[in-house]
């Protein structure tokens, strides 16, 4: 996992994703270690709202994982991309870590293997480290965690878009370690996690989601800058709507045949949530969920310099 953990099942509305996937969908065939030719697929955002109404608990929500999605691509590509490279040109130590052992090298060059053959535009360049490469060709940012005796630890990674989580501070770290900070982790998950870890298996990838809400809609965001310099009244919000983003993580996690390596791809989907404001079905589900945040969660979430202003928009728009 990462350093922010759902608190729902993953949902998605089939049909919705069949009219959103292009005509270059994606076609792998992967047999061990051998892959073909593949072009990544596109989704639309709007199948990814992971809340529900059940009372809250962190849940893990895996799903199995075709691998013919494991990547996506949408229209932000060219920009996502232009992005990752600038800081990884320029930021680099903040947003690539690894620890040195050989077995991290051997992991990073099987990831590269299979991502360089399924992004749509690789970016071979032999001056960087393969996990780099990898988070420089995929909108997906790229973590490994391999077990270098004493069990999984996050051992290598390329983050450009970080949720408000230090890649420096988690590396070298076990799944307990890193998601320490979450309120109801070590009662809910951290057992189920570990013996998910121990048990994913080659040919059982799988995917999940994980949520959360910012006032900011900057990708590359390590720490919380403030709230968005954004004018409310602007093209992007409604006039009435509190300067608010719903960011999805997709995650994904499968077992490297040769190394053994996770490799876990976080892709991160982003929209302000004023383009719920005709859909009122999951405008009531997303303020039950809120409401139903205990205290803890709701802090460690930092919603506090919106929240009211977010329930009071959505309770508006409800009565409309």
């Amino acid at each position: 996992m990462n350093a922010h953990t759902a608190d729902t099942t993953p949902k998605s509305t089939n049909g919705r994703a069949s009219a959103a996937i292009r005509s270059f969908r994606v076609v792998l065939t992967c047999v061990g270690s051998h892959i073909s030719a593949l072009v990544p697929w596109s989704l639309d955002m709007s199948d990814y709202f992971p809340f529900d109404a059940r009372p809250f608990r962190l849940r893990m929500g895996v799903r199995p994982l075709d691998l013919d999605q494991w990547l996506e691509v949408d229209h932000d590509y060219d920009a996502h991309i232009a992005l990752k490279r600038e800081l990884v040109t320029t930021r680099h130590d903040e947003v690539v870590a690894m620890v040195d052992h050989p077995l991290v090298a051997d992991a990073q060059a099987e990831l590269w293997e299979l991502v360089s053959h399924a992004a749509r535009s690789p970016l071979n360049d032999q001056r960087l480290s393969p996990i780099a490469r990898c988070t420089c060709s995929t909108q997906e940012d790229w973590v490994l965690m391999i077990d270098l005796g004493a069990g999984p630890v996050l051992a290598a990674a390329g983050v450009c878009f970080p949720s408000r989580w230090v890649l420096a501070d988690k590396v070298g770290l076990t799944n307990r370690e890193i998601h320490a900070p979450i309120a109801h982790y070590d009662e809910h998950l951290a057992r189920p996690v570990d013996q998910f870890f121990d048990r994913l298996s080659v040919d059982r990838p799988v995917w999940r989601l994980n949520w959360n809400l910012f006032d900011d809609p900057a990708l590359f965001q390590p720490v919380r800058k403030g709230a968005s310099a954004l004018d409310p009244t602007s093209s992007t919000l409604a006039a009435d709507a509190p300067p608010v983003w719903l960011r999805v993580e997709r995650q994904t996690l499968r077992r490297l045949p040769r190394t053994g390596a996770i490799a876990f791809g976080i892709r991160i989907h982003q929209q302000p949530v004023n383009s719920l404001a005709e859909d009122h079905d999951r405008l009531a589900v997303l303020g039950t969920a809120l409401r139903a945040l205990p205290a803890d969660t709701f802090a460690y979430k930092d919603l506090g310099h919106f929240a009211e202003d977010l329930l009071g928009w959505i309770d508006r728009r409800l009565i409309d």
